[in-house]
């Protein structure tokens, strides 16, 4: 088997230098280039050799992003593998590629736990052409349905009061604005609570977990 001729951009020289090492030292990898900033991978020489970019997402705020320059690299090279990994969830990411280039795009959050063999599957997976740009928005998809089962679990009434409370308003208030008892809207706040922090412990503030639970669902609900 041919070795692997990547190109790998980290703006972070610690993480750069153990990873790289790691990599170099692989058997079935051939390091082209290492760079720190993402203007310095644009070299079009060294690009137009390499099979497949490893590059971190978070580069330089003065510079091209990790998004951007996968597409910088694939207007050199258009069989250039994109392999990105980022320290935040990567779902979003997918999104900034444009649908026409996203074969041989792969996507994941970094982890002390990844051994060189996982870097190098993922490596030589999207070097290939496949990448896991559609599993990993498959997986977005699915958390979107899990909250949205979740807010929908609760009952309108219970999904007005909380509107309501994340607003600011008591429970004496919702009741006179909803033409409610104050005792009804309290079990109806405790009932919803349970749906929105069903793990909490004696620790936890329960009304503050459950709106900012309710507000997030809110975002992906909508």
């Amino acid at each position: 088997m041919s070795r692997l001729r990547i190109v790998y951009v980290e703006n972070d020289p610690a993480l750069r230098n153990i990873l790289g090492n790691m990599l170099r030292e692989s058997p079935e990898i051939e390091m082209l280039g290492e760079f720190g900033k993402s203007e310095e991978a644009l070299d079009r020489e060294v690009v137009r050799r390499a099979d497949v970019a490893l590059i971190d997402f978070a580069l330089n705020q003065n510079g091209l992003n990790g998004v951007e320059l996968g597409i910088a690299l694939r207007n050199i090279n258009e069989y250039i593998g994109i392999v990105i990994y980022s320290q935040f969830s990567v779902h979003q990411m997918v999104k900034r590629v444009p649908l026409e280039m996203r074969s041989g795009w792969s996507f994941f959050e970094k982890s002390a736990s990844m051994a060189i063999a996982d870097y190098v599957n993922i490596l030589r997976m999207t070097a290939t052409g496949k990448g896991n740009w559609e599993e990993v928005l498959a997986a977005e998809i699915s958390t979107i349905e899990s909250e949205g089962s979740i807010f929908f679990s609760l009952t309108p009434r219970q999904r007005s009061i909380m509107s309501l409370t994340i607003q600011g308003r008591s429970a004496q208030e919702i009741a006179l604005q909803l033409d409610l008892s104050y005792s009804y809207v309290r079990k109806e706040l405790s009932r919803a609570y349970s749906v929105l922090v069903p793990n909490a412990d004696s620790a936890t503030d329960l009304k503050t977990a459950a709106v900012i639970r309710y507000m997030e669902l809110m975002r992906v609900s909508s």
